[in-house]
């Protein structure tokens, strides 16, 4: 009889309770979500928690899930007079509203190593040059590598920054141990904007990319104006051990070229972004995109007027979103209605 009555009573807290907390929070505690799917918007939309009156543009990120690195140039740190561009590293999240089916971003404040990472990481690139096209990528072997373009040969070098996922080491030598340089199709010109594909490859984090890169693109005026060029990388051989060994390596110009600048090439899974100043866009430099088939690449198509406008369209980023019901892609223009030169950008774009 007594456990019988130790049951009620149980039972009628558990429903005092439950009935408190419907009273209180009405209906909403109890409604399902009118908005599980989430979508970026398909207009143009500022990132306005990273942009200031200064040139913020040249981006880089990690994979998005919910929270992500996001690394870019800006001259916001300029003596007065003068304009040089550092990295700048910023952690951000987007947040889905299911109840309003509305997105959200905003950086992330706080103390914690892994918020900290793209800031530290970027600060420790900082010179008297330009730092410009920051890219992000983990081998398994090697670890973890920021590649990045200074202007302190005359022309613009690449780089490579290492660095550890800082929960395992404990000081900053360990998290950044230094940094090299090497030219990779010319000792003359600017090469600029490298990164990675592969048939199976994916720009992942910093804890290691999915399967092996195959080849490289960067953009390099070498030969004149800005091209986008392709390099292969050797099966046995670890991409970064390559890329720094002696002598230049040897590239093939792409199809898609024209004879004005193309610019900033970008890959995700098999589509490549980019910008052009050629003939038949919309103004300045626009986006443009081309898909590989596993043999060539398709003919560019530009991303239209939904994006590109008569100003410059730059340094576009794609990324799959894997959490989200369309794609992501980020991008810099000095269109008016920003805070100032060049700003941050994002729109929702359909799934590739």
């Amino acid at each position: 009889m007594n456990t019988l009555k130790a049951k009620i009573n149980r039972f009628a807290v558990f429903f005092l309770i439950v009935f408190g907390i419907f009273s209180l929070g009405g209906c909403h505690w109890f409604n399902a979500p009118k908005h599980r799917k989430a979508y970026f918007p398909s207009e143009v939309t500022a990132m306005e928690s990273l942009n200031t009156p200064f040139n913020d543009y040249n981006m880089d990120i990690q994979i998005l899930f919910h929270e992500m690195d996001v690394i870019f140039s800006s001259d916001r740190n300029s003596l007065p007079g003068s304009l040089q561009y550092d990295l700048i590293g910023i952690t951000v999240s987007f947040a889905w509203d299911q109840q309003e089916g509305t997105l959200s971003m905003q950086e992330v404040s706080s103390s914690s190593a892994g918020v900290q990472m793209a800031k530290n990481l970027a600060q420790s690139t900082h010179t008297s040059f330009n730092e410009r096209g920051p890219y992000s990528f983990g081998t398994p072997e090697s670890g973890s590598y920021l590649l990045f373009s200074r202007d302190d040969q005359g022309f613009f070098t690449v780089y490579a920054k290492k660095f550890q996922i800082p929960y395992s080491v404990s000081t900053p030598q360990e998290i950044f141990p230094g940094e090299s340089s090497f030219r990779i199709l010319s000792e003359s010109g600017n090469e600029m904007y490298p990164c990675l594909y592969g048939k199976a490859f994916e720009k992942v984090n910093n804890l290691g990319s999915r399967n092996r890169a195959e080849k490289l693109l960067l953009a390099s005026d070498h030969e004149g104006s800005f091209n986008i060029y392709e390099i292969d990388l050797p099966e046995n051989q670890e991409v970064m051990n390559f890329l720094q060994s002696e002598g230049l390596k040897q590239g093939k110009k792409l199809g898609i070229n024209t004879e004005f600048q193309d610019q900033a090439p970008f890959i995700s899974k098999s589509r490549m972004v980019f910008a052009s100043d050629r003939p038949g866009g919309f103004g300045g430099f626009d986006l443009y995109y081309s898909d590989f088939d596993g043999q060539n690449w398709s003919m560019p198509k530009n991303m239209g007027p939904e994006i590109n406008t008569e100003f410059d369209e730059f340094r576009p980023i794609l990324d799959p979103a894997p959490y989200y019901e369309n794609s992501i892609l980020l991008f810099s223009s000095n269109r008016p209605g920003g805070l100032g030169g060049f700003d941050l950008y994002f729109v929702g774009v359909d799934k590739f």
